[in-house]
């Protein structure tokens, strides 16, 4: 049987403006990622997914802008035609169609597959891809690993998931990444969120915030 101790009282921020995202969360721990990428003031999503329009207006969003998608289908090729180099000992394979062939579709995948990648969050909500759930009303976090991917397993009191939420990109922008992490602190503080050991521990979540387990596993 599992037995649960009473945590110390924790002082958590105040919950935003679901419109304005006011007043806007204390800066959050980030162990992924150093960048500091904005949200773009200079253009509009392009064609994102439907957002959670009654929980308030998308606040910070990343989407990859056409140049870095370009960039990307020009650059993969490259190095897979650096490899094949490499692999033969010279340019002997530029007489072969087969590595020409690959070089296209690794060119045309990248840039759909960046064309792909979307995140935004609003004062209480997160969105990956086309995927979002209700950063306050958590009720399940795991850490895992998808190949090189540092990234959470999240699921709200509404059975909405996300299986595959990267660390990595959520910090790099870290205005998105305070609000998020602000609805984490607020789910875990209210006992109701199922949190792993291994999930606390990278998120730096306070050891004193909501309940935990005296007998965990993972």
């Amino acid at each position: 049987m599992t037995h649960y101790f009473p945590r110390p009282q924790f002082r958590l921020p105040p919950v935003p403006d679901r419109q304005t995202g006011e007043p806007r969360p204390p800066t959050a721990p980030r162990r992924e990622s150093s960048a500091y990428e904005t949200t773009p003031a200079d253009r509009t999503p392009r064609n994102p997914p439907s957002t959670p329009e009654d929980l308030g207006p998308a606040l910070e969003w990343s989407q990859f802008a056409k140049r870095h998608r370009a960039q990307a289908a020009v650059l993969m090729p490259v190095l897979f035609a650096a490899f094949v180099t490499f692999r033969m000992g010279g340019f002997d394979w530029v007489g072969d169609w087969v590595p020409w062939i690959w070089m296209a579709l690794i060119s045309a995948f990248m840039y759909w597959r960046t064309g792909c990648e979307w995140m935004a969050a609003g004062s209480v909500w997160v969105q990956d891809g086309p995927d979002w759930i209700n950063t306050y009303e958590l009720v399940r976090i795991r850490f895992s690993v998808d190949g090189l991917r540092r990234v959470l397993r999240i699921e709200d009191s509404e059975g909405r998931k996300i299986h595959s939420f990267g660390l990595r990109n959520a910090q790099s922008n870290p205005l998105m990444w305070d609000l998020v992490y602000n609805g984490i602190l607020h789910s875990v503080a209210s006992g109701n969120c199922d949190i792993s050991n291994k999930a606390r521990k990278v998120l730096q979540i306070p050891p004193s915030l909501g309940r935990e387990p005296a007998d965990t596993a993972d």
